[in-house]
């Protein structure tokens, strides 16, 4: 109960902090700036987003392949679309989805449950530490180049040192072969009314990370190529601003786009509203502003982000309807 009061609330706030944000600029001119974009510029910006979504699901079907495993393409492509929608409305916009995409392909091609999750692990660390990559490198070409107010500087500064650690920590531990996950589940089984759950499921999270370790050791080779398919689809990323404000005649050279992707990669990760509704809106605004890009010519940059965001999220909705429809059907026949 408590949870869907949460929900609730932070989807009100986030829906009363984006209003007040339109209510002081002129949407017309927000919406003459996305028709300045053009279809074609749209076009582009939709094509790079989809590349980014091809080139993360070509990296984890390596990774499956070296497993021995290999679903067709559209399964892969279809459970990373319905992994970023669950990931979209979690605390941050970077883990949340993976249980169900690990359930949909290992179900759907009758795989190992806990090895398909193995995949999944390695699959969002490398994504995670592409994406880190472009980070560290905004962040450094930023606190180079621009003078922030105080309290930014901190904050960048503190992320990434805590962003550097966890990963760090758990890089190390896969190397090594040294289980991290199976340690914390043993400390938290010392809860009383929490030991119970987790004996059932703590054998599987020991076989898992023996499956994880396999991809370091054996499948090195394979897990060094899905790393650089995900690096480029970073790169993508990376030039997402580019490619809209291009249409616009804005040119942003690289100490910009590094600023606008080091500051907006911090808003997502932790996100308090779904899909930092609100909170991605006027940090954007904010973020913009350092590079003396109007309010107006960035509202019009996350309204046709949040278009895009609303279109994947809708073909994910689509994929999960047709699962489960799938079901009853087959229950039906039984």
């Amino acid at each position: 109960m408590s949870k869907k009061i949460f929900l609730l609330g932070s989807v009100v706030g986030g829906v009363i902090l984006v209003i007040l944000l339109f209510f002081f600029v002129d949407f017309k001119q927000i919406f003459s700036q996305i028709g300045e974009v053009g279809p074609a510029g749209i076009g582009a910006f939709a094509l790079n987003i989809f590349l980014i979504f091809l080139l993360d699901s070509l990296s984890w079907k390596i990774i499956l392949k070296s497993y021995g495993y290999s679903p067709p393409l559209k399964d892969i492509f279809s459970a990373k679309l319905v992994g970023f929608t669950i990931n979209y409305f979690t605390p941050s916009m970077y883990i949340g989805g993976e249980p169900l995409r690990t359930y949909m392909i290992a179900k759907k091609n009758s795989l190992s449950i806990t090895r398909v999750g193995a995949t999944v692990i390695v699959n969002k660390f490398l994504e995670l530490g592409a994406a880190l990559f472009f980070i560290y490198l905004g962040s450094i070409w930023t606190l180079i180049e621009y003078k922030l107010p105080r309290e930014v500087f901190i904050a960048v500064l503190v992320a990434n040192i805590t962003f550097g650690i966890g990963i760090g920590i758990v890089f190390v531990s896969f190397l090594c072969q040294k289980k991290f996950f199976t340690p914390l589940i043993r400390l938290i089984q010392r809860v009383k009314f929490l030991s119970k759950p987790l004996d059932k499921i703590a054998p599987q999270i020991s076989e898992m990370e023996d499956d994880v370790f396999r991809a370091f050791k054996e499948h090195r080779k394979n897990t060094l190529f899905a790393f650089e398919l995900n690096l480029l689809s970073g790169f993508l990323a990376f030039l997402k601003p580019a490619i809209f404000f291009c249409f616009l005649k804005v040119i942003l050279k690289l100490p910009q786009l590094a600023l606008v992707f080091a500051l907006t990669q911090l808003l997502f990760a932790f996100q308090f509203t779904p899909g930092s509704l609100g909170i991605f809106e006027v940090g954007e605004v904010g973020i913009y502003k350092l590079i003396g890009i109007g309010a107006h010519q960035s509202l019009a940059y996350t309204l046709t982000v949040r278009a895009m965001d609303f279109s994947q999220i809708g073909i994910a909705s689509s994929f999960l309807f047709h699962l489960g429809a799938k079901k009853i059907w087959r229950k039906k026949e039984k």
